[in-house]
């Protein structure tokens, strides 16, 4: 479970803080385990889920269930849940065994471990206190494969975003979970897109960071950073790859057929997923080079990407000093469903190459200084 298939010694140089002026080298060690957990793959794959020391939730909106698999090894353990509602919920964050929230979409509801329901908020009712703050539209929690929730604030997170407004407007706010009040957050659209209009079609990437939360979108390289308590939004903008950095919204067109989508994918970097490690202090974002070939002879297109499309891991440090950028083998993982916990950060491998489905196949990354 844990063979040590690969460990690479890594002299690093440290990024500039200004072209005349560069970091005294590092010694960085780059460690890749073979690390399997117990359990399924949709366990993460198809259903929502998140990391609480150490251990994997992941919630069945069908079975009313909750499986914590730890990850250290040990068995998984089944709650069973017990409410019933016109709308099942869709989402969840494991606060503790006394607090589970759950989201039906249009309202969130807290119950214990057994399900027993003691508390509810609707999330449009005192909506129009934001209303002039953020994007006209409904609060987006897709981000994320869990509710994005603030321990410090006990509130949730939305994304919000309107191709048809333009101008400069807030893009996340919180919701209370105990009084259902609205909060707009200081947050915007990187600044090369004042005036462009944006959508969900943006795939934002959110992880919370010191002193706030830091998110990427999926079409540009910049990394945000915002922070709650001077409420200060400052952006970094990080190369990977040659080539390419940026690609098209897809709200610059009105129609996008499946011939065109298709070409954009190919011809169009990805970013795909950032994640703040607070056990290393480090930052990882996961980002893809434009691909520029195309399937030939009939090749099936989403076998021909996964096999061919190259993928980068770039670990960063609390300032956005590039620390690694790593090229990982082709075709071996799916980093949108990666986390980190205390042993380090954890990627699957992809779900078109594992031998069994009802397994959980795939690597842990050590980073040590």
């Amino acid at each position: 479970m844990r063979a040590l298939f690969n460990v690479l010694s890594i002299f690093i140089l440290l990024s500039c803080q200004s072209k005349s002026e560069k970091k005294d080298a590092t010694n960085l060690n780059f460690e890749v385990m073979g690390y399997d957990l117990a359990g399924a793959g949709h366990l993460i794959f198809d259903r929502p889920h998140h990391i609480l020391n150490d251990t994997l939730f992941s919630f069945d909106s069908y079975q009313k269930t909750i499986i914590k698999t730890p990850l250290n090894g040990d068995k998984e353990q089944a709650l069973s849940l017990n409410f019933s509602f016109d709308s099942e919920p869709y989402s969840f964050f494991y606060i503790n065994s006394d607090s589970i929230i759950f989201s039906t979409g249009s309202m969130l509801f807290m119950t214990d471990d057994e399900g027993e329901q003691f508390h509810s908020v609707k999330l449009f009712e005192n909506l129009e206190k934001i209303a002039y703050d953020v994007y006209t539209e409904y609060p987006f929690d897709g981000f994320s494969p869990h509710l994005f929730y603030d321990k410090n604030s006990k509130s949730i997170l939305y994304y919000f975003a309107k191709k048809s407004q333009v101008e400069r407007r807030k893009v996340f706010a919180s919701v209370k979970i105990n009084d259902g009040e609205w909060n707009s957050v200081n947050s915007y659209h990187p600044e090369e897109y004042r005036n462009v209009p944006l959508n969900y079609t943006t795939y934002p990437s959110l992880t919370w960071s010191p002193d706030g939360f830091s998110f990427i979108y999926s079409i540009n390289p910049s990394i945000v950073k915002v922070d709650t308590i001077t409420q200060i939004q400052s952006e970094h903008r990080i190369k990977s790859f040659e080539g390419e950095q940026v690609a098209e919204p897809q709200t610059n067109r009105g129609d996008w057929s499946s011939e065109y989508f298709e070409n954009w994918v190919l011809t169009s970097p990805n970013y795909l997923k950032l994640i703040y490690d607070p056990f290393r202090k480090v930052y990882y974002r996961f980002s893809q080079a434009p691909l520029n070939k195309f399937p030939v002879n009939g090749e099936y297109y989403y076998d021909f990407l996964v096999e061919n499309r190259e993928l980068y891991l770039t670990v960063l440090d609390e300032d956005f000093r590039i620390l690694l950028n790593h090229q990982l083998p082709r075709g071996q993982y799916d980093p949108t469903k990666s986390f980190v916990f205390s042993k380090g950060l954890w990627i699957p491998k992809d779900i078109s190459i594992v031998p069994d489905e009802e397994k959980l196949y795939g690597d842990l990354f050590l980073i040590k200084f």
